[in-house]
């Protein structure tokens, strides 16, 4: 057991308890370590198996953030040292653990306030109740780290509509809960100033009966209560746009179009501003892994990205977007590639090919 997680095991008035963890890394904005990583997995996989325990309730300490990401100095060190067995080991036990809660064969319900990003969508992915609160700013921006949305968003960002997936991967936009809600991210909306209420409701509810049901009601109880805060949803207003943007069979076509954007929306514009300074390597892996993957189950899914996020940090553009951004935060990256077509068909197809 760490600091860095918090378990606790609430009694409730039946005898059954709620499982409860706090992510407990407030100045990282609870990132997700390797250490934190096998600690969630460990006492998941353990309450999985104990009767006693009815629900999950997944939270990250303190009002920043619920998960601002993985630990991605990390990586970037592990990249310097190619370190490979570091990477493997951080992926595939992060993807271990997104996978068992997409699969849990309890109610497990995600509190996403504050900042959601990266690797707090992976684990908010897989929830039965995927709370969006007032607070709540989701967003996939790897492309701005040289990495691409991966914690099984090949998976996620397939299923949405007007192709909103591919813009979210490609310019890290933000997502209002409104936007959460629109996209399926979220399937609740709940003012943050519930947590403890709706956290207690859980503990003097009757678990007896079915525990799917039961922790519905108690949700939609301050769902219902919340849904006249419900702010605006800028990807539904954009969707018709971001739909024309994005559907081209070619990458060089969609980028072409973001950057000639003519609407005046600052949203729009800074979406599309992110996209054109990412990691144009990136760009191209997220575009041709949302295209291979369209039609893979949830474990091929995990499993290409496991393949494509060991490429990318020991091979790709990682050290040099985590050193633009959080080391020396220059925010001015020298890429690889400092242009698409600069980029050959046999590199791309070389990251989606697991390393000798």
């Amino acid at each position: 057991m760490t600091d860095k997680i918090l378990f606790e095991e609430l009694p409730t008035a039946s005898d059954q308890l709620i499982g409860v963890l706090t992510l407990n890394a407030e100045k990282s904005l609870n990132s997700l370590d390797l250490e934190m990583i096998d600690s969630l997995l460990a006492k998941l996989t353990e309450w999985q198996s104990n009767n006693c325990i009815s629900c999950i309730f997944i939270q990250g300490a303190g009002e920043k953030a619920f998960c601002a990401g993985g630990d991605i100095r990390t990586l970037r060190k592990a990249a310097l040292t190619a370190d490979r067995q570091t990477v493997e080991r951080f992926f595939e036990t992060e993807y271990r653990l997104d996978h068992l809660i997409h699969t849990y064969q309890k109610p497990v319900i995600c509190w996403g306030n504050g900042i959601v990003m990266g690797g707090g969508l992976g684990l908010m992915f897989g929830a039965d109740f995927r709370i969006a609160t007032d607070t709540t700013m989701m967003a996939m921006p790897e492309i701005t780290i040289g990495l691409y949305p991966d914690v099984g968003a090949s998976w996620v960002l397939n299923k949405m509509p007007a192709k909103i997936g591919l813009f979210m991967g490609l310019t890290g936009c933000r997502l209002n809960p409104a936007d959460a809600k629109y996209l399926g991210l979220a399937n609740r909306f709940i003012d943050h100033a519930y947590r403890e209420n709706v956290l207690k409701s859980l503990e003097q509810a009757d678990w007896s009966g079915n525990a799917y049901q039961v922790a519905h009601d108690v949700i939609q109880q301050y769902a219902e209560n919340s849904a006249g805060w419900l702010p605006y949803s800028k990807i539904r207003e954009h969707r018709d746009i971001i739909n024309q943007l994005m559907d081209h069979p070619f990458l060089d076509a969609v980028l072409s179009g973001l950057e000639q954007i003519t609407v005046e929306d600052e949203w729009l514009q800074k979406a599309a501003a992110t996209a054109l300074k990412g990691s144009p390597l990136s760009a191209a892996i997220t575009f041709e892994q949302l295209r291979r993957s369209r039609h893979y189950s949830l474990r091929e899914a995990f499993d290409s990205e496991l393949v494509l996020s060991v490429n990318c940090t020991l091979k790709g553009d990682v050290a040099e977007g985590v050193r633009a951004l959080l080391i020396d935060k220059d925010q001015n990256p020298q890429w690889q590639y400092s242009a698409l077509a600069d980029i050959s068909t046999e590199t791309l197809d070389s990251f989606f090919v697991y390393p000798d």
